[in-house]
This record gives C-alpha cells, structure tokens and sequence, in this order.
C-alpha cells in the first residue's frame, strides 16, 4: 500500500504546459473548461485583446437616453458593493455553469436593463405630469379660477333685512 501525499479534497491536474498542479476538487471543471478554451485558441492561433476598453479610454461615460452612466461609477463602489457584486457573478456562474466572465457580462447586461426600464419609467412619469398640468391649465383658463368659488362668501346673495338694522 502507498500513501498519497495528496491533501484529501485535492487532486493532480496536467495544465496545458504539461506541468502537473495540485487542485481543490470544486476547481476540476472550471479548470478543464479554461484549459480546453486555452488549448482552443491556441490551436487557431487568436491572441488575446489589449486589456480595457477603447471606448471606455477615450471617454468617461456612456449616454443613456437623457443621463449619463458613469465609467468608473461616480461616486466609486465601495469594498461591500464589490464583494455583494462578486458574490453574485459566483452564484451565477455556479448556477449556470459558464465562466466568470460570461457571468459578469450577463449581470452587467441585466444592471443595464434595469436602468433603461427606470430611465423609461422616470420618462413616461414626466410626461403624464406634463400632460395633467396642461389639462389643468386648461380647465382653469375654460372655467375661471377654481379657488375663487370656494371662499366662503363667494355666491352668497346679501340678506336685505341686515342691510336695514
């Protein structure tokens, strides 16, 4: 019998420089997948991009119908913003089993989502305001001033006899 040196809950991989690594358990199919999609591009011969975006460098911010979505967010996030939003991109790369990236990438698309419905929302609101402060305009020029008719003696016909006394 031999003795594995080999902590309980780990196992040995091959990465893809032939070198043999120690890996937790939880890790093997992620890494396989990564190792898969390394060897993959390495066979058709892609080259990684430049890191960050062109956009992103030349300008500060997106417009997003009349606001503006700031890159980087203004004010910055905090530690507990960027933890909450990092366990999140897990939960959803462990739920749906794709990589880190692709997971942040759909939390991104559905952050913006959201602020497209709240920038629709915020427009239709104003616009309904708009439009009842119009109708109002126009019943008061059509009926006279509202608050004229509900002073208290606004209609009332003097009594002829109290005139006398």
């Amino acid at each position: 019998t031999t003795i594995s040196n080999i902590p309980d809950g780990f196992t040995i991989g091959t990465g893809p420089d032939g070198q043999q690594y120690l890996v937790p358990q939880y890790m093997v199919p992620a890494l396989d997948h990564a190792f898969a999609s390394y060897q993959s591009k390495a066979d058709l011969g892609v080259s990684n991009a430049p890191g960050g975006s062109q956009q992103a460098q030349n300008r500060p911010f997106d417009v997003l119908a009349e606001g503006k979505l700031m890159f980087p967010p203004d004010p910055q996030l905090s530690d507990h913003d960027r933890l909450t939003l990092h366990a999140e991109v897990l939960a959803l790369q462990e739920k749906l089993g794709i990589s880190y990236k692709d997971a942040s990438h759909r939390l991104y698309i559905a952050e913006l989502e959201k602020l497209k419905v709240a920038d629709q929302t915020y427009k239709a609101f104003k616009n309904l305001d708009s439009r009842i402060e119009t109708s109002l305009k126009t019943l008061e020029a059509r009926f006279g001033d509202p608050k004229a008719n509900t002073e208290p003696d606004a209609g009332v016909v003097p009594d002829a006899d109290a005139d006398a006394e």
